[in-house]
């Protein structure tokens, strides 16, 4: 990494919420530790987590205009977000990959005035083949330091 790179350490929290058609509102949080990388004038929030017994990486880029959050090992997903726009994405399972619409209806990044922390929140919506898959609402805090 360059010499203007910079990681740290830090503790999320992970709060989503999603809402599938004609089913309840389903919620899960999970916290973990995860890196804040600062590269090039970018910041990157990456963790790890397990699923079902297998380890899914994840990394956030963080823009104000638009952000990205890519997924890899036994889930890969690549979800684009852009306010009020409408974008590609993926996701795959094993040998399947499938083509997603993003509609992001918000997005906000926050920062702690000390930069010690901050949050991350994204509001949307995903469809699939022209139908709505589900709504949903991704909120990530994090804070220098472990849990």
């Amino acid at each position: 990494m360059d010499l203007q790179d910079r990681v740290r350490t830090v503790a999320i929290r992970l709060h989503s919420s999603i809402q599938h058609p004609g089913q309840d509102k389903e919620t899960h949080e999970m916290r973990l530790t995860g890196e804040l990388i600062d590269k090039k004038g970018i910041t990157y929030l990456r963790y790890e987590e397990q699923q079902d017994g297998s380890r899914v990486s994840t990394t956030i880029k963080f823009g104000e205009e638009e952000s990205l959050i890519l997924r890899g090992g036994a889930v890969s997903m690549r979800l684009p977000f852009a306010i009020n726009e409408e974008r590609m994405g993926t996701y795959g399972s094993g040998p399947a990959t499938f083509d997603l619409l993003v509609k992001t209806n918000g997005l906000e990044i926050s920062k702690n005035a000390d930069d010690t922390g901050g949050r991350f929140d994204v509001q949307y919506e995903l469809h699939g083949e022209g139908a709505l898959l589900g709504t949903y609402e991704l909120t990530i805090t994090y804070m220098e330091g472990t849990q």
